[in-house]
């Protein structure tokens, strides 16, 4: 589904005499010609990102299946908004991948204009905070089953023996929380199926080139969970990072949506050691080990 774009350009010159012809003609055209060059470039541009993904429909989605290979660190904050449950959050993230996985992640409830929950992963120990209840855990990460041993490759869906679709998740080496919405954006690639969607535009975001995917709900579980029939996402062409996403119901009423209000790639992280407020609880298990979780039924939690 390759669009075509042309420019049309009317330019009506009147001149006394041949000195004057010149002049008239030089001084019209350089006026429209930077405009013209300019539509041209966004043309190009925009022509370059549809073909790269309208010629193949898959490629988009497993760029957002293996986010975590097209960028060395990333950091910044989202808002989600989940009418449905009455959530109102803002996280804020600084995620580094690669060869030294670290994460530093923070939730604020907006309506009470607080943080309610941190989380933190040094390479080794992975703490959770929960601040409004006072409490945290601080687990060690198992590499048994880690990112290392996962075949990006193999299939990504499969069915089990009730004929249930069952969704194969790559882990998260750097184990980046809530903030695996818009980074690591899998769940939501799953979203998408050879029928279900179409890629309706190409736009700036934040400074980015994106893509626009415009979709309807196939999983009815999951429509009626999150009260909404269709769904439009806003997709980094670079690295497959979600980077805004709209849900809605029949009456185009936004029941849900996510949307990044900053973002940076490929800085050097700023992550320190991480500690627990003294004062806390320790809800920890002294042979408690966080696993990666590779699989996932069809509907997102």
């Amino acid at each position: 589904m390759k669009k075509t774009y042309s420019v049309i350009l009317a330019t009506s010159l009147v001149g006394l005499g041949l000195t004057g012809f010149y002049a008239a003609k030089s001084n019209a055209e350089e006026a429209p010609r930077t405009e013209v060059e300019q539509q041209t470039e966004a043309q190009q541009q925009t022509e370059s990102i549809l073909n790269v993904t309208v010629t193949d429909s898959k490629s988009i989605q497993e760029k957002m299946l293996n986010a975590i290979d097209n960028y060395q660190s990333v950091s910044g904050s989202y808002r989600i908004i989940l009418t449905p449950i009455g959530v109102d959050e803002t996280v804020e993230f600084e995620v580094q991948q690669g060869k030294n996985p670290r994460s530093h992640v923070k939730v604020e409830n907006n309506t009470k204009g607080e943080i309610i929950k941190e989380t933190a992963y040094d390479g080794e120990f992975y703490w959770t905070v929960k601040h409004n209840q006072k409490m945290y855990k601080k687990t060690k990460a198992s590499k048994e089953n880690g990112a290392a041993s996962f075949d990006k490759k193999g299939p990504r869906t499969s069915k089990n023996e009730k004929g249930e679709k069952v969704f194969v998740k790559r882990p998260d080496p750097a184990f980046s929380s809530n903030a695996k919405d818009v980074i690591f954006p899998q769940d939501y690639a799953f979203w998408l199926t050879p029928t279900n969607h179409k890629i309706v535009g190409a736009e700036k975001l934040l400074d980015r080139s994106v893509i626009v995917i415009e979709g309807q709900h196939e999983d009815l579980i999951l429509a009626e969970k999150h009260q909404a029939t269709h769904f439009k996402m806003w997709i980094d062409t670079e690295t497959g990072v979600l980077l805004k996403l709209e849900e809605t119901n029949d009456k185009n009423e936004v029941t849900n949506s996510i949307e990044v209000l900053s973002i940076e790639f490929n800085k050097k992280a700023k992550m320190s050691t991480f500690k627990a407020p003294a004062d806390y609880q320790n809800m920890t298990s002294s042979i408690e080990k966080i696993e990666f979780d590779k699989t996932k039924q069809s509907e997102k939690e």
